[in-house]
């Protein structure tokens, strides 16, 4: 389900590139994760650590749900691959959150039943995001979301 925030393959580049460099007093959040169930839970205790005073608390709930959700879809797009890469980081008091995996494949939002228990994870990226989107990388692909309620 796309909305008119949302930006959509090679679109999303031009875009990022607007944004100005990351704050220097705030740094840069990398990581390489291995592709497991928990990499999702690591990628937000290193995020609510390395941003424990930089976010409001909406926004880092908003950023956790997000990255928990972006992880997880790499991690599934991953199969027989070793590892996710991510970045976070401030850029003009707006968090940007960029996950990176080896499948060329774009996410594509899906309708999920009442009773399915996955199915809905870009849908709540697309409701958390002021906009998000992914492009074609090197080896895979980024997707990158704008959470709502930027950096304190």
């Amino acid at each position: 389900m796309s909305s008119p925030r949302t930006i959509w393959g090679l679109g999303s580049v031009p875009d990022l590139s607007l944004i100005p460099s990351p704050d220097p007093s705030v740094g840069v959040l990398r990581c390489v994760l291995p592709v497991t169930n928990e990499a999702g839970r690591t990628a937000r205790d290193r995020l609510k650590r390395h941003f424990a005073t930089q976010l409001t608390d909406t926004a880092r709930d908003n950023a956790e749900l997000i990255l928990t959700e972006l992880v997880a879809n790499a991690v599934a797009a991953s199969i027989g691959t070793d590892v996710i890469l991510l970045v976070v980081r401030v850029t003009a008091g707006q968090l940007l959150i960029e996950v990176f995996d080896e499948s060329p494949a774009m996410p594509r939002p899906r309708s999920a039943d009442d009773c399915a228990e996955d199915g809905r994870g870009l849908q709540l990226v697309d409701a958390l995001s002021t906009t998000w989107g992914w492009h074609p990388s090197p080896g895979g692909k980024v997707v990158w979301a704008l959470p709502k309620a930027g950096a304190a």
